[in-house]
């Protein structure tokens, strides 16, 4: 799954605890200057008053909450969705009795070309809700990152046309001893395909200064993941026009129905930086890699439906499937962003594209 090029993030971190400055708990000692103003710096702790690997958060000396809500745009990929295979072969006629023979030229592939959805760009969103501590600015968190993906096609070819439709997803046979029985074409095939995503990622890091510009945050933690796919494809026409039914030649259309859902489980590791310019602007870029270990649950449904009174159904495959399998997912993000910190050091507000 291919993931965007835009991002939109708003982050906020708010004071809640204003611990005693003593010796034995985790605030700096004497309290550490913000630089809330000073075009150079965004931060509470900065390597001029800590020393080696300073920490970056909490961002106001004390302790934050820290709420993020984040949109973006993504175009979710498949692969293997290939539904059709468009031969430039003429298009036979199942009425004519001197078109019967052209079926058996559909077994030739010439100038043929596969057939697959269009994939369409989307809206989604992460919300975070962590918390970022004062002993050496550790944080840890959960993050919810929720996508909907679709992807639509519609073909024809008409008798007419220089071009036949045969299906892949369909296991219909027409009527065996007959000429159209040799091959299984269409002339109108309409897809839908339904994407679904949930990750749910608890996370446990560290931000800190490698150099008085440079920030780097590496974490650890748990990735749960839920992702639900289907997809549905029509068939119309060809083979499906004239079905024969004792003496009787009807017209049906044709559906496949297939899902496959993954619910999983595994560890997830990576690092956040920011490429600091001044007066609060930087450069981010995130990478993120987790093993997920799941199940994943298939299921193949065709029928065929008389397009006539009283629309009869007739089931032609039911499959079920599930097993268990170790995908690997990586994350990686890079953008613009501007922080600053105000009312006294007591909040801090960070936009991210």
């Amino acid at each position: 799954m291919q993931k965007s090029l835009l991002a939109l993030s708003i982050l906020g971190a708010t004071n809640i605890a204003f611990a005693a400055k003593g010796a034995d708990n985790c605030s700096p000692e004497p309290p550490a200057t913000c630089y809330p103003e000073n075009c150079n710096h965004c931060y509470c702790l900065g390597p001029e008053n800590y020393g080696v690997n300073a920490p970056v958060r909490p961002y106001t000396c004390n302790g934050d909450w820290v709420i993020s809500a984040a949109g973006f745009y993504w175009n979710a990929h498949q692969d293997g969705m290939e539904y059709a295979i468009d031969n430039s072969v003429k298009n036979p006629n199942p009425q004519s009795g001197s078109d019967l023979i052209k079926i058996l030229e559909l077994n030739n592939l010439i100038d043929a070309k596969y057939e697959t959805p269009d994939f369409k760009w989307d809206f989604g969103f992460k919300l975070d809700l962590g918390y970022n501590t004062t002993c050496d600015g550790w944080d840890f968190g959960v993050v919810w990152t929720w996508y909907r993906g679709k992807a639509n096609d519609h073909i024809e070819a008409e008798i007419d046309d220089n071009h036949t439709l045969l299906p892949l997803w369909s296991a219909y046979s027409p009527t065996i001893g007959t000429p159209e029985g040799s091959v299984t074409y269409a002339t109108d095939i309409e897809t839908h395909w339904k994407l679904q995503l949930n990750l749910i990622d608890f996370e446990l890091g560290r931000e800190y200064w490698t150099s008085k510009y440079l920030s780097f945050r590496p974490f650890v933690g748990l990735r749960i993941a839920f992702i639900e796919q289907n997809f549905e494809i029509q068939h119309k026409g060809g083979v499906w026009d004239f079905q024969r039914f004792g003496t009787e030649s009807v017209r049906v259309n044709d559906k496949v129905d297939l899902d496959n859902d993954f619910k999983g489980v595994g560890v997830r590791a990576g690092f956040d930086t920011v490429w600091n310019f001044g007066c609060g602007w930087g450069l981010y870029g995130n990478f993120a890699s987790s093993i997920v270990y799941g199940k994943f649950s298939l299921d193949h449904d065709e029928e065929m439906r008389v397009a006539e009174i009283p629309f009869d159904k007739i089931k032609i495959l039911e499959a079920e499937e599930s097993f268990h399998a170790s995908r690997a997912m990586l994350d990686f993000g890079l953008g613009i962003q501007w922080a600053s910190l105000f009312c006294d050091c007591h909040y801090g507000f960070t936009v991210q594209s």
